[in-house]
């Protein structure tokens, strides 16, 4: 599946001149998009094509709606433009405003450029989209925009009679609860597909509903949750969708930003197909019934507190689990469980697999005075926090953060043999620090394989997740990380104060999937957890990223803990498909969420912005 376009800044004409984005038709292998220009006659516009609907040539031939032997339509006071194939020709409606009345109207052509005007639609007294190559009892059915969407029907394209059946609605409690209106109409061999949009709180929330061939009026399915949201970023601007199409696979929605800036959504075709099915995906994990799956134990003093943020790794027929326990003297230990389905636990042992054993993560008692609430972290005032496990050859490599009470956190590596490590003989190797003293470094998580003959190392210095290139891991305590690349947080979204790297890197055909936990401006209090994409050859290029957190504290469990709010995966496992994420819950339990492994990085794949690469317009001016 290729890769959608990085963003970047359209410049529409050299000059800062208005322009307007009126509409988009896909038709013979092309995209063919209309706007105006300030600089241009009121009754012209201009036309740009592309091939994909996204890289686009402007069309020297300028386009126009004749009224008359001489006379052209006033571009300026029309909108709404729609374009569907008619009988062989291709039929443009739109709407005029003609003082505060707006009135539905149409145009004919037979080559997408020279319009001729028919009239206004009798009885359609708001926008409308005709349904394309399609009649119902001989008639031209037309679906309204605004909500509630009704079906109207005729049998000369001129006279329209309405259905007294309200056909969509908004809906209490679902992302469409507020007003919704019309993107786009398609006809396909399974349905009449209805594009939406409801806007809450200034953000656009796509929605899906599909309807039956053998009567328009009849809703077959309706997405429970929306393919797309606009981005954060676009809440305080001026954002006119203009045109939705399907184009080869791909259905693109065109936006316009503050009367300049010209953006392609792709939606993701291949989920409302899927959809038809009245199977629904979302770009979400889905969190486990028995959720939280570990929870301390009162009778073990070193977990009696606090059990959170565990590891993982899938060997051997099973899923072992490696989680950070509290005991009442808040010193951090591993302790370990075993899973075959990945969330029933089968087995788990009464004592600690890993303890502290040095003096950098050890207690000193002596200056215990000097504890600093800066450091604290879960609660603890020392030991061994949030592990992560990745499997390399014939060896486990364990990250954690060393903390001894005084001073900053920092990043410990160990290891164990594999054989060792299944059969219980928790002889770990000594660890040693890997990052800079004096800097409060966490979240370290080792790739499961080399990348051009270096390891690769994610570490997380505030706000950034740094990666580092190593020849070896057998540091000997004089070298440390360097944090020589870095992934940022993004300003206005979700993710913008800090990041952090999740669970060890898992690879897929699609790229490097990363899971990665995220504090925002908007929510400061509350951790959440996103998902990217990196390059298979080269983990510091992005190659998508969520636009919306894939989990976020909404259960008691998540909510009501020694650290409300909190949920921070440590583990990430493939399982038959099957993507779990391991994460802890308000610093105080051990939760599982699932989610099919194709779907997500299907979804994963479209549920960003693809902006255009190439200006829409060159050198016109």
């Amino acid at each position: 599946m290729k890769n959608r376009p990085a963003l970047k800044q359209i410049k529409i004409a050299k000059s800062n001149k208005y322009i307007r984005g009126l509409g988009a038709f896909s038709y013979g292998g092309k995209v063919y998009l209309y706007f105006q220009s300030s600089l241009d006659p009121l009754s012209q516009f201009r036309v740009a094509v592309s091939p994909d609907g996204l890289s686009f040539e402007y069309e020297k031939r300028n386009s126009f709606i004749e009224t008359g032997k001489t006379t052209l339509e006033d571009i300026s006071v029309c909108s709404d433009f729609n374009i569907s194939e008619y009988a062989g020709y291709f039929l443009l409606t739109y709407i005029r405003k003609e003082g505060k009345r707006e009135v539905l109207e149409k145009a004919w052509s037979k080559d997408l450029f020279s319009w001729s005007f028919e009239g206004n639609m009798v009885s359609v007294n708001q926008k409308g989209i005709i349904v394309p190559n399609y009649t119902y009892q001989k008639k031209t059915v037309l679906y309204s925009s605004e909500a509630p969407i009704s079906a109207y029907f005729s049998g000369d394209v001129i006279h329209w009679e309405k259905s007294a059946k309200e056909l969509l609605a908004p809906r209490r409690n679902f992302f469409d609860s507020e007003k919704i209106s019309l993107e786009a109409v398609l006809s396909t061999e399974k349905g009449i597909l209805l594009i939406y949009h409801s806007k809450n709180q200034g953000t656009d929330w796509v929605g899906v509903a599909l309807f039956d061939l053998n009567n328009p009026e009849h809703l077959l399915w309706r997405s429970q949750e929306p393919i797309w949201t606009t981005p954060l970023e676009w809440k305080q601007k001026k954002v006119n969708l203009f045109a939705t199409i399907l184009n080869s696979s791909n259905l693109i929605a065109y936006y316009q930003i503050e009367g300049k800036e010209i953006y392609a959504a792709v939606y993701g075709l291949y989920k409302i197909s899927n959809g038809y099915t009245s199977k629904d995906i979302s770009l979400k994990l889905k969190r486990a019934e028995q959720n939280p799956v570990i929870t301390p134990k009162s009778k073990n003093a070193w977990e009696s507190f606090n059990t959170f943020n565990p590891a993982a790794i899938y060997d051997n027929g099973q899923i072992h689990i490696l989680y950070r326990a509290q005991g009442y003297d808040y010193t951090s230990v591993l302790g370990y469980a075993i899973s075959q389905d990945g969330i029933h636990i089968d087995e788990r042992l009464d004592y600690p697999v890993y303890v502290p054993s040095q003096s950098f993560e050890n207690i000193d008692t002596a200056k215990i005075s000097r504890i600093s609430g800066q450091y604290v972290s879960g609660g603890g005032i020392g030991g061994c926090e949030d592990p992560r496990i990745t499997k390399i050859d014939n060896r486990y490599y364990l990250t954690y953060v060393a903390f001894d009470g005084v001073n900053p956190p920092r990043i410990a590596l160990t290891s164990i043999p594999v054989d060792h490590f299944l059969n219980r003989r928790f002889l770990w190797e000594r660890p040693v620090l890997i990052s800079p003293p004096g800097v409060v470094d966490k979240s370290a998580v080792i790739f499961p394989e080399k990348i051009k003959g270096k390891y690769v190392i994610m570490h997380r210095i505030y706000p950034d997740i740094l990666i580092d290139f190593v020849d070896n891991l057998s540091f000997d305590g004089t070298e440390f990380l360097k944090g020589e690349y870095k992934i940022s947080p993004r300003a206005n979204k979700w993710d913008s104060r800090k990041i952090g790297a999740g669970a060890p890197p898992l690879r897929t055909k699609y790229g490097w999937l990363l899971i990665y936990q995220s504090v925002g401006e908007q929510d400061p209090e509350r951790y959440k957890i996103g998902a990217m994409l990196l390059d298979l050859n080269d983990p510091t290029k992005v190659i998508h990223r969520s636009q919306s957190p894939i989990l976020e504290p909404e259960k008691p469990y998540e909510n009501e803990g020694f650290k409300a709010g909190v949920i921070y995966p440590c583990g990430a496992v493939i399982v038959n498909e099957t993507l779990f994420v391991y994460y802890g819950g308000a610093d105080s339990y051990v939760c599982v969420a699932t989610a099919n492994l194709e779907e997500f990085l299907k979804e994963l794949q479209h549920s960003q912005i693809a902006r255009l690469t190439t200006p829409i317009v060159k050198q016109i001016f």
